[in-house]
C-alpha cells in the first residue's frame, strides 16, 4: 500500500515542483501554447501508464517477488544484502538504461518509436512524460529479464524508477542551476547536459544518453557538452510541422517515412 501510495504521489509532486520552479525561473522564455503542450504530453503519458499498469503491473512484481525468494541474478550470487546490495542494483539498472536509451538511437526500428520524444520542440519538464507507447512496450518487457538477472527485489525497482523519474523530470525541466551544472554533471546528468542531448543536430541527438547517472556517457565515449545552451534548437528537422505536436500527431510519428538529415561525419 505504502509502495503504490508513493508511486502515485511522488511523482506528481516531482511534476508539480519543476514545473512551479520553471514557471517563475525559467531558463529560456517559454512560446506560445504551453498549457497545450503540456495537456498533449501528459494525456498521452497518462493513456501509456494505465495501459501499461494493466499490462505489466503484476507481471513486474511477480518476477520481482519470485527473485527475492529463489535468491537469484547477481545479488543472490554475490550474497550481498543491505545498503551495498541496494547501490549495486540501483546502478546496474541505470547501466541498462544506458544502454537501451543508446539502442533506441542505434536500431531503426526502435529509432521510429523513441524520435516521437525527440519531436518535442518545446522541451520543459512534460517532456519528460512523452514517449510513445510502442518504446513503453520495450522497455517493460526487457525490464522482465533484467529484475532476474540483477537479482532486484520490487522495493529495490520501485526505488530506482522514483530516482530516475525525479531526475528525468529535473533535466528535462526548463531551468538552470548555472554555475552548479558543471559539478553536478559529473555525478548526475543535469538540465544542461540533457539540453545537448535534444539538440536537433543529429551528432548532438546521438550524445548524453545517460539517465540518472552521467558517468555512463563518459565510458561510453557518447558524452558532449557545449556552452552556449541558449542557442540550441530542439527537436528534429525532419519533423518541423506542429501538428507533430498534437496527440494523433504523436501516436502516428513511427509509422511515418523521414529519413534523418546527415550528421557532420556524413557530409561532404
Amino acid at each position: 500500500m505504502i509502495a503504490a501510495s508513493m508511486t502515485t504521489l511522488l511523482p506528481i509532486l516531482f511534476l508539480a515542483s519543476f514545473w512551479l520552479w520553471e514557471t517563475f525561473a525559467p531558463a529560456r522564455p517559454f512560446a506560445d501554447h504551453r498549457l497545450k503542450h503540456a495537456g498533449n504530453n501528459l494525456a498521452l503519458a497518462l493513456g501509456n501508464n494505465l495501459l501499461i499498469g494493466v499490462l505489466f503491473g503484476t507481471a513486474t512484481v511477480l518476477v520481482a517477488e519470485w527473485t527475492e525468494t529463489r535468491h537469484a541474478g547477481l545479488t543472490g550470487l554475490l550474497g550481498w544484502s543491505g545498503f551495498w546490495r541496494v547501490v549495486l542494483v540501483i546502478v546496474l539498472l541505470d547501466a541498462a538504461m544506458y544502454v537501451w536509451h543508446r539502442l533506441n538511437h542505434e536500431i531503426p526500428f526502435l529509432w521510429r518509436f523513441h524520435r516521437m520524444h525527440h519531436t518535442d520542440t518545446r522541451m520543459d519538464v512534460t517532456t519528460a512524460t512523452r514517449f510513445h507507447l510502442g518504446e513503453h512496450l520495450g522497455a517493460r518487457l526487457n525490464r522482465l529479464w533484467l529484475i532476474p538477472l540483477i537479482g532486484a527485489s520490487a522495493w529495490e525497482v520501485v526505488l530506482y524508477d522514483l530516482c530516475l523519474l525525479a531526475v528525468t523530470q529535473w533535466h528535462h525541466a526548463n531551468v538552470s542551476v548555472g554555475r552548479w551544472d558543471a559539478p553536478l554533471r559529473s555525478i548526475l546528468v543535469t538540465p544542461g547536459m540533457h539540453k545537448v542531448h535534444h539538440s536537433e543536430i543529429r551528432d548532438e541527438t546521438n550524445s548524453n544518453y545517460s539517465a540518472v547517472f552521467s558517468w555512463w556517457d563518459r565510458i561510453g565515449r557518447s558524452f558532449r557538452f557545449r556552452d552556449d545552451l541558449g542557442a540550441i534548437r530542439f527537436g528534429l528537422p525532419e519533423f518541423p510541422e506542429r501538428r507533430w505536436q498534437g496527440i494523433w500527431g504523436m501516436l502516428t510519428t513511427p509509422f511515418v517515412d523521414h529519413p534523418p538529415p546527415e550528421s557532420d561525419g556524413e557530409k561532404g
